[in-house]
């Protein structure tokens, strides 16, 4: 009786800890198909899409519109600069309103104003599109970042970060390929007006997901002076200081690749020879974020962002210096893995070294100085290209990059 009771025991104690461990596997994967993590990433791959549909216009509009390098810079800068300056205060709103209304109206916004590019007859008018189209953008970092990593724990976010990133680069890869395609049939007006739809989409759909209440009720003057006292404790940490110069640097090279089919057709390339450069600059990119990320999460984070930015700086320099086909291919391939995807391994880093309540607060931060400050990169970019050459351009971009591995160390 007695060996039965053991016998017993230990198999009571085997199924239950097969139960758990099965409990606990799946709690982790339902987390990967929670419907507001899915939407935050589609969302996600859409403002990168509405992005990375201008550089495939922009030898169109040069040409249409008589553009300069500088002027399509200031288009760049104009979406940027308008979508940054909101990013804190999107990122504090998340506090006091459902980040579904916050990301759905957004992305519906962006949609909308994206749309009306579609009438544009100079400069300015497609400077007051993508501006509009900034405005609606300013939700989705701030307010998406600290959706997921509220929802998931600390050694799956650097994955989940990486996994919203990669889809993310997935809609920026698919649409150079997807819009040269519309362009040869329907011209660049119609191509911007059919990527207005799935925005609308999946903006609709986030307002129809579950989500808590918000706990903080908005009150006008008090919540500001809140998010005032949040901002100030948040900076007083000297490593978050650290991780917001790291990104101040990091955002002067924003917008860099915008330029890369037009260097490549200035270089000699046809215009297809360089859609293909640019969609295998951009594929190289798609597993960059889950690999950063993964790794960051068994690796010291800090050390992830200095081989990235370092092996980006390097590449960078050399790119304007490739004279054929083959050696830009060469080039291009590992520069696309190693220059996107790294702001999900500082995303994780931010999470880790805050608390909870000022997530928003500090996502808002970040993602305010990444687009403000980002909003004038590519207009340094397209001056040098203007003034200089491309050759100016990328050695610019490189030593940026250079800039953000030395203060990276720092970050610990």
């Amino acid at each position: 009786m007695l060996i039965y009771s053991k016998e017993s025991a230990r198999t009571e104690h085997i199924i239950l800890h097969h139960y758990e461990s099965t409990r606990i596997l799946v709690e982790k994967r339902s987390r990967f198909l929670n419907s507001g993590f899915i939407l935050v990433s589609i969302s996600h791959a859409l403002n990168h899409a509405y992005e990375s549909l201008l550089p495939i216009l922009y030898p169109l509009l040069l040409s249409e519109f008589g553009l300069s390098y500088s002027l399509i810079g200031v288009i760049s800068m104009g979406y940027r600069l308008s979508g940054g300056l909101l990013q804190l205060l999107m990122g504090f709103l998340g506090r006091f309103f459902r980040r579904k209304y916050l990301l759905g109206f957004g992305l519906i916004w962006t949609s909308i104003s994206n749309s009306l590019m579609i009438f544009s007859q100079n400069f300015s008018h497609i400077l007051l599109s993508r501006s509009l189209a900034g405005i609606g953008s300013s939700p989705q970092h701030p307010t998406g970042s600290s959706y997921i990593a509220d929802t998931f724990p600390k050694n799956q976010l650097g994955k989940a970060l990486g996994i919203n990133l990669v889809v993310a680069s997935l809609g920026r890869f698919l649409t150079p390929f997807i819009g040269s395609l519309l362009l040869v049939t329907l011209g660049w007006r119609l191509t911007a007006l059919v990527f207005t739809v799935p925005g609308l989409i999946v903006g609709g759909l986030f307002l129809f997901i579950s989500e808590k209440k918000r706990l903080e009720q908005w009150s006008s003057l008090s919540s500001f002076k809140i998010m005032s006292k949040g901002v100030t404790t948040v900076l007083k940490d000297k490593v978050v200081l650290v991780v917001m110069i790291v990104e101040m640097i990091m955002a002067f090279r924003v917008g860099a690749s915008d330029f890369i089919p037009s260097f490549l057709i200035k270089v000699g390339l046809t215009p297809l020879e360089a859609g293909f450069l640019f969609t295998a600059f951009l594929g190289a990119g798609l597993p960059s974020p889950y690999v950063w990320g993964y790794l960051s999460d068994k690796i010291e984070r800090r050390k992830i962002v200095m081989l990235s930015m370092g092996l980006a700086a390097f590449l960078w320099y050399l790119l304007p210096y490739s004279g054929n086909y083959l050696s830009l291919l060469m080039v291009l391939v590992p520069l696309g893995f190693a220059c996107q995807g790294v702001g999900g391994v500082i995303q994780a880093f931010v999470a880790e070294v805050t608390l909870p309540e000022n997530r928003d607060i500090i996502y808002g931060i970040y993602y305010t100085l990444a687009f403000t400050l980002g909003s004038f990169s590519p207009v340094i970019i397209g001056y040098l290209a203007d003034s200089i050459g491309f050759q100016a351009s990328f050695t610019y971009v490189g030593i940026i990059s250079l800039s953000a591995v030395i203060t990276a160390y720092f970050m610990k």
